[in-house]
């Protein structure tokens, strides 16, 4: 079970023993717009969104097919049974909320079939 305050912002709801389904969210993203704003993306879900896909082919693409996507205008949400998979995307999204220098890279470089910019 992961500790809440580690990833805060973004909420990991880990699923059950009969529901195996585990969600990442994140709903309060307007600390760091600005910095989606600077670099011409969505500051909202679907930017996050676009953000987060991008990473995952980036740094994870072994486990690409295991994260799925759903955000709406100001959610951002993905769902996975791998927990695993799902903690890491946490962890890097989580450390890209909390530096802005390493957001900024990460929007820059995105790409943009993920991304739009």
């Amino acid at each position: 079970m992961t500790d809440a305050s580690t990833l805060a912002p973004f909420h990991l709801d880990e699923g059950s023993e009969t529901d195996r389904s585990h969600c990442l969210y994140l709903f309060e993203m307007d600390q760091v717009a600005d910095v989606f704003e600077e670099h011409g993306a969505e500051s909202n879900g679907h930017g996050w969104e676009g953000l987060a896909e991008s990473l995952v082919h980036s740094h994870m693409p072994e486990r690409a097919d295991q994260l799925h996507f759903g955000s709406e205008g100001d959610t951002f949400a993905a769902t996975s049974t791998d927990l695993t998979a799902l903690t890491k995307l946490a962890i890097l999204l989580h450390c890209a909320f909390h530096n802005r220098g390493l957001l900024s890279h990460y929007i820059q470089t995105a790409d943009p079939r993920f991304l739009n910019r």
